[in-house]
């Protein structure tokens, strides 16, 4: 993917992701269940420290060639560290988790804009990581949020 189409298409299914979760009552936000057991505002707090982790890895990868620690981990390991992230911020009043998402997004979006064409080629490990972390996981989590809806 061309890196202004990477770019459109991360704009996009982030916006989407957010207006997913800006229509959820006040109250529905602070439920269980949204995804896994988190709810919507943990479910933000995941999704801006993938977005962290994106420009961690792209900037290791460039510099370095080498991959980030948790690459290729699963199951439990995962699960903790997607945990330790999320809970690092968990009790923060809501509109600085919302605040946070935010800033965090606007700071990845303009990381991208400063890296080279062949960061986003698809096939490569910055390319494929990029739509993993970004585009792929926001409509991924969208997409329980839809479940969730459905379920209050």
């Amino acid at each position: 993917m061309a890196k202004q189409d990477a770019i459109e298409t991360i704009e996009h299914e982030w916006n989407a992701f957010a207006s997913s979760a800006g229509n959820f009552p006040e109250e529905s936000r602070v439920l269980p269940g949204a995804v896994g057991y988190w709810n919507v505002h943990e479910a933000l707090l995941h999704v801006a420290a993938w977005d962290n982790e994106v420009i961690l890895l792209v900037k290791k990868f460039e510099a370095t060639g080498e991959k980030p620690e948790w690459f290729g981990l699963s199951g439990d390991v995962l699960d903790d560290l997607n945990e330790r992230q999320v809970a690092e911020r968990r009790n923060l009043d809501p509109s600085l988790i919302w605040a946070h998402f935010r800033d965090t997004h606007q700071v990845l979006v303009k990381f991208l804009e400063t890296c080279d064409e062949h960061v986003f080629v698809e096939g490569t490990f910055t390319g494929d990581s990029i739509s993993a972390e970004t585009w792929k996981h926001y409509r991924g989590h969208g997409q329980d949020f839809t479940r969730f809806k459905e379920s209050l």
